[in-house]
């Protein structure tokens, strides 16, 4: 019993559908009238729109009713005949195929006689972005259906063809989702242009409105997470940071408020995640997001997002901590190789040993004049007749006399030099430096696999996770400037230039000009969103104002700017013991006013200047104690030795 009921059912239902296919194909044709009317409006939006300046123009037939296909075939020929044969233009036929995604800005016309071909065509594309100009023919309009299909597909640069059947009219519809009347994001069908049969041509020339160049207000959120020098909201509502300023700078021009949907710390490093995941989270509450996510897909794998342009580069970067200072006692050495050192030692070395040797094991000493001089050089005492008087001894006098000249005449000038200079051990240069110096590598967690992946090198390093972020950690990587301690931080340069703008202690901390990589900062939103034309256009906009360099400018100062923890800063005093550091800021707004009294001074007291400027030159040829400290130290070490010598000798001849 049961199964006769299903089979009954079954063949209900195999005949509803019948009549219902039967009902389908015995719909009223357009008449030759008509079909000719079609294919001039047709003919004539393909020639006159900006499709006609496309290279090659996409057509797509697609019928779910056999008897439509000999229409939509006829009305084809007719607009392709209209068309002109010597047109540059080449045109493509797909029948019964769905649409491939193409990246660039394309031209697509479109004959289907219902809705479920029209679904047909977009069943494999995701989305289509605001590339193509599509111009859409439909048998048996559904305005309502179609216009939420093609916003799904982010499909807005469309037009869609209707004939009213009671007035015989031709009309152009399309949507604008954002409209001063209908809303936000209301898909609604409106007509933009109606073709008059009666003088052959459209209203207007409009086939394809702007639909994005005004949002009327409407809101569009944004996914990030607060970060200086890139985005932070301020209590009265508005953003500062490079790309805070960005984001305001696109809601004044296109006319929409910034909502915020802000990302927890799980959030932002989920974005780590190869399989991208956590993106089907984020554009499922926000239009676009913004920031240096890492995640970036496998190769042969769909993006679950789209870029735009790119709008900065990053550059990650190495801050290392300043090495400890020379001691007063390795400065003496800086005139001389150690090489030179070496050798001189040696030789002294030699010369006391022989000198102990022949007093303690030879019975008489020798007058030889190389014996003599090898006395006098070493400090000894010699009668006036044990002097030789050979001419080649005082020849050979002479010459130790000039060698030590010069030595100590080059010695001299070399450490005047270095007496007058606070000099700093030399900080790394180079990447291959911090690893050879071995530093420890501090990295905020989650980094780690993707520079190590950069820079192999680093494996072979102490690794070290921060506990905070690497802005927060500036201060603590300052304060080890100038002890034991190696310890470098890898980061973006953008935060170091910004600890430098705000902070006095940045002097303490160096910058390894190499780079590990170059990160490109860009907009991201669902995958061929229609934003994406939107966001290019006002970054390329923001760049040729140069309003992007204005606010990295702006907040961070240290772009381009020399670094001077590798200079060499003389410890010079100035009258009253202490020095005076003059800092330059960088913001051109608070400058103005100081540099024009600056101006005006020196026009009004020029010659003052060069007289306040002759004193301190003279200060300036006066060594400090500080300078002089190795010598006086190695003063009051030897002295102490020659007394402990003096007291041992008067207790051995006691």
């Amino acid at each position: 019993m049961q199964h006769l009921i299903i089979v009954c059912g079954i063949l209900l239902l195999m005949v509803q559908c019948q009549a219902a296919l039967t009902a389908i194909d015995l719909l009223p044709a357009p008449d030759t009238g008509q079909l000719t009317t079609l294919a001039e409006a047709l003919g004539q939006v393909l020639q006159h729109s900006e499709m006609s300046q496309r290279q090659t123009l996409y057509i797509h037939m697609q019928f779910s009713a056999t008897s439509s296909h000999p229409q939509l075939l006829e009305l084809l020929a007719r607009v392709l005949d209209i068309l002109p044969a010597t047109a540059s233009q080449t045109r493509c036929l797909f029948e019964q195929r769905p649409m491939e995604y193409r990246p660039y800005v394309h031209a697509v016309l479109l004959l289907v006689d219902d809705i479920r071909a029209l679904r047909t065509v977009y069943r494999k594309l995701h989305a289509t972005s605001d590339l193509s100009l599509t111009l859409i023919y439909m048998m048996r309009p559904q305005p309502t259906a179609a216009m939420k299909l093609l916003w799904q597909r982010s499909v807005l640069n469309v037009a869609i063809l209707v004939v009213e059947e009671q007035q015989q009219r031709v009309m152009m519809l399309s949507f604008y989702p954002y409209s001063a009347t209908h809303g936000c994001r209301v898909i609604k069908a409106s007509i933009v242009n109606q073709y008059v049969a009666a003088v052959g041509r459209w209203a207007n020339d409009d086939f394809f409105p702007d639909k994005l160049s005004n949002f009327f207000g409407c809101t569009l959120t944004c996914a990030t997470w607060p970060d200086m020098p890139y985005l932070v909201r301020q209590p009265n509502g508005q953003f500062v940071g490079i790309e805070g300023e960005l984001l305001q700078f696109m809601a004044a021009n296109l006319n929409f408020s910034i909502g915020i949907y802000w990302l927890n710390n799980s959030q932002v490093r989920d974005t780590f995640n190869e399989s991208g995941w956590v993106f089907d989270q984020i554009f499922a509450n926000a239009e676009y997001a913004l920031g240096g996510f890492h995640y970036k897909p496998n190769e042969g794998t769909d993006m679950p997002y789209s870029q735009s342009k790119y709008y900065f580069m990053s550059h990650i970067m190495l801050i290392t901590n300043l090495p400890s200072a020379y001691s007063p006692y390795e400065k003496l050495a800086f005139p001389f190789h150690p090489l030179l050192w070496q050798a001189i030692c040696l030789v002294l070395a030699l010369g006391c040993l022989s000198l102990w040797l022949l007093q303690r094991f030879w019975k008489h000493l020798p007058h030889h004049p190389y014996y003599q001089f090898l006395v006098l050089t070493m400090g000894g005492n010699l009668l006036s007749r044990e002097l030789p008087l050979r001419n080649s001894f005082r020849l050979l006098f002479v010459t130790w006399l000039l060698w030590s000249w010069v030595m100590r005449s080059a010695y001299q000038s070399g450490m005047y030099q270095l007496l007058r200079q606070d000099k700093q051990r030399h900080p790394p240069q180079t990447i291959a430096e911090v690893i050879e110096q071995r530093y420890t590598i501090q990295m905020v967690e989650g980094n780690g696999d993707r520079w190590l992946a950069s820079l192999p090198e680093l494996r072979t390093q102490q690794l070290r996770q921060l506990t905070a972020s690497e802005l927060h950690s500036f201060a603590g990587l300052a304060e080890s400037s100038g002890s034991n301690q190696r310890l470098a931080i890898i980061t973006p340069y953008e935060y170091f230039g910004y600890f430098r703008k705000v902070h006095e202690m940045s002097r303490r901390l160096h910058l390894v000009r190499e780079r590990i990589f170059t990160q490109q900062l860009a907009f991201n939103v669902r995958r061929h969103s229609h934003l994406i034309g939107v966001l290019n256009k006002q970054i390329m906009l923001a760049h040729s104002h140069g309003f992007l360099e204005h606010w990295t400018r702006k907040y961070v100062s240290a772009v381009d700017a020399s670094d001077e923890s590798t200079e060499r800063i003389s410890a010079i005093p100035t009258y009253g013991g202490t020095t005076s550091t003059t800092q330059v800021s960088n913001d051109d707004d608070n400058n103005t006013d100081t540099n024009t009294n600056t101006i005006t001074d020196m026009d009004a007291n020029a010659n003052d200047d060069e007289e306040e400027d002759e004193a301190p030159a003279e200060a300036l040829r006066v060594l400090s104690f500080k300078e002089l400290a190795a010598l006086f130290y190695l003063t009051v070490w030897s002295m102490l030795f020659a007394i402990l010598v003096f007291g041992l000798e008067l207790l051995l001849h006691k």
